[in-house]
């Protein structure tokens, strides 16, 4: 992020001299010899660091300071002054100032007074964002299946390169926002703010304003301007949540900022340009909304450079284990219990449940569960009755029983090629079924189109 630095004074030559130090320094300055050009630049140029002088020709900078602050409240102003006293200096505070340097200047002086303004400007961020984002989520990513081994690998990855898109799919539930999280976390930008949005919950003509801001007067009731998130989050990550919900006209206000940076207001006429990396996320299948026209096929592509796909926790095996163990223990804390762990019975209830809502559908069940029992150990009993109601349609008939009990007593028994044989079958008849459509097939079979692909290459492209 370039750090742009506004003097506002009438003495030109202090403008100028001012200019070229802080220029030397690395800051992108600009200048104006007047308050009606300092305020068109302040619209213009949106500095972050103000330096106006106490008596401008025409007017006082101390009412100088309220015109600035109702164009742009988020910018810090620094009164200069050869008047410097207790006085002026609380007056200014009042008005708005961060703070105030006497004439004639010391060029060092300056530059830590701009670095501690910065210091302020990215407190102010962050306090934002813990109004913003009333729960933190500090939950890790926990598991062991091989799946999920590689989507650390691409995390990791992903992290190194922090100018990458990142589009993240998956069922509701199986933890995108925790992806989101790691990647920015692990980043170069993890001190700068990640902000979050959910592009379904939230009316579809508020997410425009929401992300891109608005001017005054833009719509009917916006009184004064407002910043939207790609701003706040300059240098830093935006996560936008089931980004398959937003409609045509923001899709293509979101494509122009991936392809050229920039974007305007509602009701904007100026490029506002922000250093900010785009992470994605849907558990809609995009290529169908491709076909419908629901998504443009152009954003499909500019999103879809780096996909994660997130299992969902009915195919990651004994990571529902892994998953239950570290929320048994997350909620003991919590709830002050002591419960040791899961008996044989119920791990063997968890493990057959299909979990449609996935992470979250377990960390509420684990919840619940040590809410209302105190025994030292979870048994199947504990079981919530859907789990239970559920499982018991799996439970294998008597005939089916003898069948498996003479295959496995017969010698070479290999439940590995055994159940290889039953994913082969059904695979096959899903396929000829919707005429080797993969998202169709992937629906039928219960499982996500990554994981289909995956066992095709594995079945009947390597033989």
């Amino acid at each position: 992020m370039k750090k742009k630095i506004l003097i506002i004074d009438d003495e030109k030559i202090i403008c100028m001299s001012l200019k070229e130090g802080l220029t030397d320094l690395g800051y992108s300055v600009d200048t104006a010899l007047n308050a009606a050009g300092g305020l068109n630049k302040v619209i213009g140029f949106k500095p972050h660091v103000i330096f106006l002088d106490m008596r401008l020709s025409e007017e006082s900078g101390l009412e100088l300071i309220k015109k600035i602050k109702e164009i742009d409240k988020d910018n810090e102003v620094v009164i200069m002054t050869a008047y410097g006293d207790v006085e002026t200096a609380v007056t200014a505070m009042k008005n708005g100032a961060f703070d105030y340097i006497k004439k004639p200047f010391d060029l060092e002086e300056i530059d830590i007074t701009i670095s501690k303004a910065f210091e302020n400007l990215n407190m102010k961020k962050k306090l934002y964002l813990l109004e913003k984002e009333k729960e933190v989520n500090n939950e890790s990513i926990i598991g062991n299946h091989p799946s999920m081994n590689e989507i650390l690998k691409k995390i990791d990855i992903l992290a190194a390169n922090d100018k990458v898109t990142v589009l993240i799919r998956g069922e509701t539930g199986t933890g995108k926002e925790l992806v989101a999280e790691a990647i920015h976390k692990g980043s170069i930008r993890r001190d700068a703010p990640m902000l979050k949005i959910n592009c379904g919950a939230i009316p579809q003509q508020l997410v425009e304003s929401e992300l891109f801001g608005f001017e005054k007067n833009a719509f009917t009731g916006a009184k004064s301007r407002k910043k939207g998130l790609f701003e706040i989050a300059d240098g830093g990550t935006i996560f936008l949540d089931e980004i398959g919900e937003i409609s045509i006209d923001v899709q293509t206000k979101l494509l122009r900022f991936l392809e050229e940076r920039k974007f305007k207001r509602v009701g904007g006429l100026k490029d506002i340009e922000v250093d900010v990396r785009i992470i994605a996320a849907t558990n809609k299948d995009l290529e169908e909304a491709v076909k419908t026209k629901e998504f443009r096929q152009d954003l499909y592509y500019r999103l879809n450079v780096v996909p994660i796909n997130l299992p969902p926790l009915r195919n990651r095996g004994t990571d529902i284990l892994l998953l239950a163990d570290y929320y048994l223990d997350s909620f003991n804390k919590k709830f002050n219990k002591s419960i040791k762990g899961f008996t044989k019975e119920a791990k063997n209830k968890l493990l057959v449940y299909s979990w449609p809502g996935n992470i979250r559908e377990l960390k509420n069940i684990i919840e619940r569960i040590v809410i209302l029992h105190k025994k030292k150990y979870i048994d199947f009993y504990h079981i919530p009755i859907e789990i239970n109601s559920k499982n018991e349609n799996k439970k294998i008939n008597v005939a089916d029983k003898d069948h498996i009990e003479k295959k496995i007593v017969a010698g070479n028994f290999s439940l590995e090629a055994e159940l290889e044989s039953i994913e082969r079958k059904y695979i096959k008849i899903a396929l000829e079924k919707t005429n080797n459509n993969y998202t169709q097939a992937s629906k039928l079979l219960g499982i996500s189109r990554f994981a289909l692909k995956r066992r095709i290459e594995k079945y009947f492209e390597k033989q």
